[in-house]
């Protein structure tokens, strides 16, 4: 975490604040279309759309782009360009600098999407305003070397509004109609305004996550709360701002399990993912007893981690070819 800086105002962006209203009422009607009026086709089909484009925003955007968790063959990163395209939440790059300054700035009143202003702010609020005055000179702070180099993300950047209405606008909602007959109103409804609403909130939950899954400094673990009932909470959520490149932290408050991660590890098997980071119980343990006895700086032991982590992770990928 960096050193804080004074307050910036930030306003209200109407405009979005207007689209976002929308999108969320006229996505309600389209979960309403989808249970009682969209044929069972549609409903899969619609399910399929949405958990490729989680896809894109989990292991794309976030592990693989924003935090370099793994490498990922040519065909994957093209799969994993266009599943992020199909979200509809902006190009690749900027949401990887809004959350490597997230992460670089956490709670501070630098950080977009600040903790300490509450799941609110952080989830909703945060999206619909408009950038801190002070932004363009913290940007020149995060390093983005690794995604200017990355064709598919240039190509995505810089035709985006090209692909993303063609590709994740119009192909999804006219293949059902098509297809197999469903109503061009079902259609919009479910795979454009349904589909976007839950994207946007999942994009949405990867920055503010650790207000709903993680527990506070010093809770209890199960917290003596009726959340019990519906999330489990947990330290992880925080151990990965600590380690952000652990492939094993899941976006919603798991660890080592879960979707996103069940997935990466099929992908590893495959031969399309490889590289994967992660630090042992060993590592961690090590790099606490530094801080603590040698007076070592907390950043120091974590990035001994890290090139543990890549060590382990190039032995693997060199076994795996052999």
């Amino acid at each position: 975490m960096q050193e804080d800086a004074p307050p910036s105002k930030r306003e209200m962006h109407w405009p979005t604040v207007l689209w976002y209203i929308y999108l969320h009422a006229l996505g309600l009607w389209g979960l309403w279309l989808l249970i009682f009026e969209a044929k069972w086709l549609t409903v899969i089909f619609a399910a399929v759309i949405t958990l490729t484009a989680t896809l894109g925003i989990t292991l794309g955007a976030h592990r693989l782009w924003a935090h370099s968790s793994y490498t990922a063959s040519w065909p994957l990163r093209l799969f994993l360009m266009l599943a992020h395209t199909l979200a509809g939440v902006g190009n690749i790059y900027d949401w990887v600098l809004a959350h490597r300054i997230h992460h670089k700035f956490y709670k501070t009143n630098i950080d977009p999407y600040n903790h300490d202003k509450g799941f609110l702010y952080s989830h909703v609020f945060s999206n619909v305003m408009t950038s801190n005055p002070e932004m363009e000179k913290h940007v020149r702070d995060i390093d983005m070397r690794d995604v200017d180099l990355d064709g598919f993300v240039y190509l995505q950047r810089r035709f985006y509004w090209i692909i993303m209405p063609i590709f994740g606008l119009l192909l999804p909602i006219n293949a059902p109609v098509e297809y197999w007959g469903e109503s061009v109103m079902n259609s919009i409804f479910i795979l454009g305004f349904l589909r976007f609403a839950l994207t946007v909130n999942v994009s949405w939950l990867i920055n503010s996550a650790n207000l709903i899954w993680g527990l506070k400094p010093g809770q209890k673990y199960p917290p003596d709360e009726n959340s019990i009932f519906l999330v489990r909470k947990s330290y992880w959520p925080h151990y990965h701002y600590m380690l952000p490149w652990d492939y094993k932290s899941g976006e919603f408050g798991t660890y080592d399990r879960g979707c996103s991660t069940t997935i990466l590890v099929i992908w590893e098997t495959l031969g399309i993912a490889s590289g994967l980071k992660t630090a042992t119980s060993e590592d961690i343990r090590n790099a606490l007893a530094r801080a603590a006895i040698g007076g070592v700086k907390m950043e120091d032991c974590l990035r001994d981690v890290l090139k543990s982590a890549e060590e382990e992770a190039l032995k693997k990928q060199l076994a795996f070819k052999h």
